[in-house]
């Protein structure tokens, strides 16, 4: 899992620390490194941040739809991967 600095979010998807610190209090964003405390952010959170930004800057999404959106759109993928271990389960016990 690759984790970024505070900086390198801002850097890497053309936002202000203010837009951070909203994601953050509306817990759309939050820090989950090794090092929380230091500020790291993982690949999840970076993609998160991006989608909000999209959500927000691209189609005018409220600050509370685009934490609705983000959060279901884990939950779908979260889904769609218990899915794919419980068919690949399946196929584990039909080859048997």
């Amino acid at each position: 899992m690759i984790f970024y600095s505070r900086k390198q979010l801002i850097e890497l998807l053309e936002i202000d620390d203010g837009f951070v610190a909203t994601l953050e209090r509306e817990e759309i964003l939050f820090r989950d490194g090794p090092d929380a405390a230091s500020g790291d952010y993982s690949d999840r959170m970076l993609e998160r941040a991006r989608v909000a930004r999209t959500l927000m800057r691209d189609l005018e999404v409220n600050l509370e739809g685009t934490a609705v959106i983000v959060r279901l759109r884990e939950e779908i993928a979260g889904l769609h991967r218990e899915r794919e271990s419980l068919i690949a389960r399946l196929s584990a016990l039909e080859r048997k």
